[in-house]
């Protein structure tokens, strides 16, 4: 009996073991099965349940999907978009291709891949029992977008216009501003693609709203810069025989003309103006260099610098910087010019005032005349007067000349004597003065006499 039982206990654990191989070499085999399946089949179809709009693709491999996408496309890109403009009873029709919109195959395939994940049978079960559908992908062609909106916003949108404000031949003009008109692009086109994600049936109608866009200078603000009449007219004359030195004058009031000077602002004559070069526009004429007159480009522009000095100290305008010339000049007394050289000298003064102040200016005949606009009410009076502290006498330099008798003699270079002066502002109320300001002294070399005298023999 005990032999029976051991034979007998043997027996079945021999046939557990088989069993137990079966089922582990079993196991394995279905586990490679699956992969096998989801790599080799799974993995290259779309989930069991997947719709692209109203077109089935559960089951189809990437490239059958690929084919039912591209034919979508060509169908999708016939259908019709109605805009209606605003306030307007007409309708604007264009098809998707027209307008630049087209289907992303793409996102679409990769949102497929994305329900696709290895072994997730779970997720997979509830597509095949529940049904998902992939939104509606598309893109907007912004150039083609741009130009067809660009067609819509002929005779229907405009930009906005500033208010200006300049003056004309010594008068002072006033342009109001205008409010623009256009169309939110990306709104427009947010508002389709969000509408086309659900696969919505065609065609489609969209309002085209207007937006109101307001300019960044009102009249209003022009109007609280104070700018209402004259507050100084000043004035230089210049010889009109002198071609190239008028063309320099002109040309430096020119790009000095309708100048906007708000309060607390620098004005700089040579960041306004630049640099006075011949590639500029600019032509050689005399300038002064190391007390000597010499041809050079943009002979002529100190003048201008020189006459908008003097309209800034009638104004009041505190001075900045101000630089006199090595010997007087013709067109003002000494103590009144103001020289400049390029990243050098600079006239440069601060709009102190309670109000902006705008720089017109104007070339008539052999006249230069600067006028500044502000609010003549809130204007002080200003005199600027020069006292001579000192002068020097001219030297005299003789020329000899080889080819003239001894008798000979000319000048030619008539001599001038030089100052040292004191410039000094006052100002006035009401006919009272309240302050002074003393600008400063300045020395002006003489400039020497040059007589010509012959040396020749008489015999």
């Amino acid at each position: 009996m005990i032999i029976i039982k051991l034979f007998n206990k043997r027996y079945l654990n021999k046939i557990t073991r088989a069993r137990y191989f079966k089922f582990i070499i079993g196991f394995f085999l279905f586990i490679f099965s699956l992969v096998v399946i989801e790599y080799f089949y799974f993995q290259e179809r779309a989930p069991l349940g997947t719709f692209i709009g109203e077109s089935y693709v559960g089951g189809k491999t990437y490239g059958e999907i690929e084919t039912i996408l591209k034919e979508m496309k060509e169908n999708m890109e016939r259908e019709m978009i109605y805009l209606y403009p605003d306030q307007e009873d007409i309708y604007l029709n264009y098809s998707l291709a027209e307008i630049g919109i087209t289907i992303e195959q793409e996102k679409i395939i990769e949102e497929i891949r994305h329900l696709n994940q290895p072994f997730n049978y779970l997720c997979k079960l509830q597509t095949a029992l529940k049904g998902v559908i992939i939104p509606g992908l598309f893109k907007i062609k912004s150039v083609r977008f741009e130009s067809v909106l660009a067609e819509i916003k002929k005779g229907r949108c405009f930009p906005p216009e500033d208010a200006e404000i300049w003056a004309e031949e010594g008068v002072l003009k006033y342009r109001p501003h205008k409010i623009g008109k256009s169309i939110d692009e990306k709104k427009l086109s947010a508002e389709i693609l969000q509408r086309l994600y659900h696969w919505p049936s065609f065609p489609l109608t969209f309002q085209l709203e207007t937006e109101v866009l307001f300019p960044a200078r009102k009249i209003s603000d022009i109007m609280n810069m104070g700018i209402k009449d004259k507050i100084v007219t000043f004035s230089t004359f210049f010889d009109d025989s002198s071609l190239n030195r008028n063309h320099n004058i002109s040309l430096a009031a020119k790009a000095l003309d309708n100048i906007l000077l708000s309060k607390g602002k620098i004005f700089s004559f040579n960041e306004l103006v630049g640099e006075a070069s011949l590639s500029s526009g600019y032509r050689e004429a005399p300038i002064i260099v190391n007390e000597e007159l010499v041809m050079g480009p943009g002979g002529g522009i100190c003048q201008v610098s020189s006459t908008i000095y003097n309209a800034a100290l009638l104004s009041g305008l505190a001075i900045e910087e101000r630089h006199h010339h090595s010997i007087p000049v013709t067109y003002l007394p000494p103590g009144l010019d103001a020289t400049i050289a390029y990243n050098y000298l600079d006239l440069k003064f601060r709009n102190n005032l309670p109000f902006d102040i705008l720089l017109h200016m104007q070339v008539l005949g052999n006249e230069l005349r600067a006028i500044f606009f502000g609010d003549p009410s809130r204007s002080l009076e200003v005199e600027v007067i020069t006292r001579k502290l000192s002068s020097i006498p001219p030297p005299v330099h003789y020329r000899e000349l080889s080819d003239k008798p001894s008798s000979y003699r000319e000048i030619i270079q008539a001599g001038r004597e030089g100052f040292t002066v004191e410039t000094i502002r006052i100002f006035f109320k009401d006919g009272v003065e309240i302050s002074r300001e003393s600008l400063g002294q300045d020395h002006y070399a003489p400039r020497p006499e040059i007589r010509a005298v012959g040396v020749l023999s008489e015999e």
